[in-house]
């Protein structure tokens, strides 16, 4: 998939998200502790979002990073990616829940 494809996708599954939380860009900004101008830009295409910055707005919708990036209204298609990429989403969570936790033994 082209870059700015997948970046249209999550642009439009923001707005989707935003619009179904009743929020503006700058409450979802502010809840997710990022400036409302990175958002507007997010959703306008022009910036390509971190995994870390992706964390903080799914956590501003309550909802998991692969929920975020998982396209409700696409089809997959023959050779699509998408459950690769959910199990993907689902092995970085889990390392990052085992890292907090090896922290803590320390």
């Amino acid at each position: 998939m082209q870059k700015k494809g997948i970046l249209t996708k999550l642009a439009r599954r923001m707005r989707q998200l935003r619009k179904i939380n009743k929020m503006t860009q700058e409450q979802l900004a502010e809840k997710a502790n990022l400036h409302f101008t990175y958002i507007g830009e997010i959703e306008r295409t022009e910036k390509n979002p971190t995994i870390t910055s992706l964390e903080k707005i799914a956590k501003a919708f309550n909802i998991s990073l692969t929920e975020l990036v998982s396209f409700p209204d696409e089809k997959p298609g023959v050779g699509s990616n998408i459950d690769t990429l959910k199990k993907a989403l689902k092995l970085l969570e889990l390392a990052k829940e085992l890292g907090k936790t090896e922290v803590n033994r320390k």
